[in-house]
């Protein structure tokens, strides 16, 4: 009785991690140590959750990969098979925490099935297809903006004809790529209606333009779902404390998503010149003695905060806030 009193109760406290690379599926399961690889692909897919069911996780823990876990993840959720994605950095930070420095795949699966065990991360549902493939498109899309950069100030400090003509030449063919990538985002947008409701009402926020909208919809699709503080974390503009003892350090930001920061700090630096309620915010604290960059985050912070209310009320914005009775 003692045996099998034993074995449902490691069935009940059973976590799984899977490690994910384009080639192998390496999966480790506790308390019981038992493991699995598999290819990663369909049938090795099916493998895999056939080994799952046999030992009813509570939880799985798989790392972000790129787009090496995303078929993985969708087919564990559609077999109700609770899965958390997390975030690579947090899982290497436990597992250095633990005095687990080697890495290898099936190291890596152990210490993902004890990171759920211990930290158990939320379960978040699969980004729907659309959204990533719109993700790839707002990804290539900054690549060629950052390519553009670089020609130009590469083209700028030029002297030879030859080399200025070529460089202008290809400056010219990414600005035909970027255009085309945005005309494909909005083609896409305006498909799906619960999208187009978004972009409306993130294009309705001061300063919030097409490319600023899509990044949003696509990269922080939480908006509207989450708490100020969680959208705030996610977007990298969250304030973090630094303090030991009497020593009071500086806030910063840090983690969260950088194209999703990068966007909002743009949009706040137009936003601190052409929005009335923004450029208020800012001046005040510049006249309490905040740095410009600092004032600046802020205005990003408060911009994401009002995106993340006005999603979640599912209305655009308006000059003047409804009153509710």
């Amino acid at each position: 009785m003692q045996g099998k009193e034993a074995s449902e109760q490691e069935t009940l406290n059973c976590t799984v991690g899977i490690d994910v690379s384009k080639t192998w599926l390496d999966a480790h399961a506790l308390p019981s140590s038992a493991s699995l690889r598999v290819a990663n692909g369909a049938e090795g897919i099916r493998q895999l959750k056939r080994w799952l069911l046999r030992h009813k996780p509570k939880l799985v823990a798989v790392e972000a990969t790129g787009k090496w876990h995303r078929e993985l993840c969708r087919s564990l959720q559609a077999s109700e098979i609770a899965v958390a994605v997390t975030d690579p950095y947090r899982v290497r930070m436990f597992a250095k925490a633990q005095g687990n420095f080697a890495k290898t795949d099936r190291l890596d699966a152990k210490v993902l099935a004890q990171f759920a065990a211990v930290m158990a991360p939320a379960c978040r549902a699969a980004t729907p297809q659309a959204l990533e493939a719109m993700k790839e498109l707002v990804t290539a899309r900054a690549s060629a903006v950052a390519e553009k950069t670089a020609l130009k100030n590469q083209c700028a400090a030029a002297e030879g004809c030859f080399l200025k003509r070529q460089l202008t030449r290809r400056i010219v063919q990414l600005e035909v790529h970027i255009k085309a990538l945005e005309r494909e985002c909005l083609r896409q947008i305006k498909a799906d209606q619960g999208l187009a409701e978004r972009y409306v009402i993130l294009t309705s926020i001061p300063s919030f333009g097409a490319v600023v909208a899509m990044t949003l919809i696509a990269c922080l699709a939480e908006l509207g779902s989450l708490s100020n503080k969680q959208i705030g974390m996610l977007a990298g503009l969250a304030p973090v404390a630094d303090d030991s003892g009497e020593r009071q350090g500086a806030r910063v930001i840090w983690g969260g998503r950088p194209a999703v920061r990068r966007i909002l700090y743009l949009a706040a630096l137009s936003a601190a010149q052409r929005s009335q309620d923004m450029k208020a915010f800012y001046r005040r604290l510049i006249g309490k003695g905040k740095p410009p960059k600092v004032a600046l985050v802020a205005v990003a912070r408060k911009l994401v905060l009002l995106a993340n209310t006005l999603i979640a009320q599912s209305r655009p914005w308006q000059p003047t806030a409804p009153q509710h009775a």
